[in-house]
């Protein structure tokens, strides 16, 4: 007798050639480009939220970076690693009491100050490194100016920045560099140039320092460049390039040390200048000729 048994069905299936791993490939390329996203935007938020000082100061460091000079440190100036006094920086081969140091110590004391108490025109007071010296900017923009049209005389903007930076330049024992610079746009006239407006600021700037507290003994020189010296170089013209300079001159000698006697009535000159620069002590009479800018 036949025994009856249950037969197991089975079900075999196969897979065509190319249907292995199909419809993954477009989830990878979709991921790269949410990744890649993801990343453009941070880098947007991150240039949105950087002030125009640490936008200037990376702008510097990518431009004059060498390995040969500096080790360490951060590009946009933000807080470093500084040795403790009488230490060795290592990465910079200085002690910590060591010119370059003390700079950066005091360009963030002014960034804090400027940050604290002129929140206001924090966009138009910039601190920058100026080759081992320390930088002051305070610069116009458009429509917005700290002098009025063709004038000498600082308005209220300009003298409270004046007063704020004083608090802490007054106590250094470096001498101070003063630089008065106009745009590329030329008077009317020829009698009264770029050249007596620009060292006539300069002038007015330094008898409102002297007015907060800085001695005058801590002024080294009073200079006006005109436009030679623009602050936004591919655009002579831009109203940034008017601006007063402020300049704490580190590779100099201190307050305190032995001067070059200079003649009665004069200010120095820095032989690192040139030559044509016209330095006034006192402001000369006001302009003239009507100008055709600030």
């Amino acid at each position: 007798m036949a025994e009856d048994k249950e037969q197991a069905i089975i079900i075999k299936k196969y897979k065509k050639k190319g249907e292995e791993g199909h419809g993954g490939s477009w989830k990878v390329a979709y991921a790269d480009f949410v990744t890649a996203m993801m990343a453009f935007f941070l880098l947007m938020w991150l240039l949105n939220m950087t002030s125009p000082q640490k936008k200037i100061a990376l702008s510097e460091y990518f431009q004059n970076y060498s390995i040969f000079e500096k080790g360490g440190g951060s590009a946009v100036g933000g807080q470093q690693d500084v040795p403790g006094k009488g230490q060795l920086d290592v990465g910079r081969g200085k002690s910590a009491s060591s010119p370059e140091i003390a700079a950066t110590q005091l360009a963030e004391k002014l960034k804090n100050q400027i940050d604290q108490t002129l929140k206001e025109y924090k966009d138009r007071v910039i601190v920058m490194d100026d080759k081992g010296n320390v930088r002051i900017e305070i610069i116009d923009t458009e429509g917005q100016s700290f002098y009025p049209l063709g004038g000498t005389e600082l308005n209220a903007g300009g003298k409270l920045i004046i007063q704020e930076l004083s608090q802490v330049l007054k106590d250094l024992n470096k001498k101070l560099i003063i630089e008065g610079h106009t745009d590329s746009l030329a008077y009317s006239g020829n009698k009264y140039t770029n050249w007596e407006l620009s060292t006539q600021r300069a002038s007015a700037a330094r008898v409102e320092l002297e007015k907060n507290g800085i001695k005058s003994a801590q002024i080294e020189i009073v200079s006006g460049y005109a436009e030679t010296k623009p602050f936004v170089k591919e655009n002579p013209a831009d109203p940034k390039n008017r601006r007063i300079s402020i300049v704490v001159d580190y590779r100099g000698e201190s307050v305190s040390g032995a001067q070059p006697k200079q003649p009665a009535g004069k200010v120095g000159m820095s032989t690192q200048e040139p030559q044509n620069s016209i330095v006034s002590p006192q402001p000369p009479s006001p302009p003239i000729p009507p100008p055709k800018s600030p």
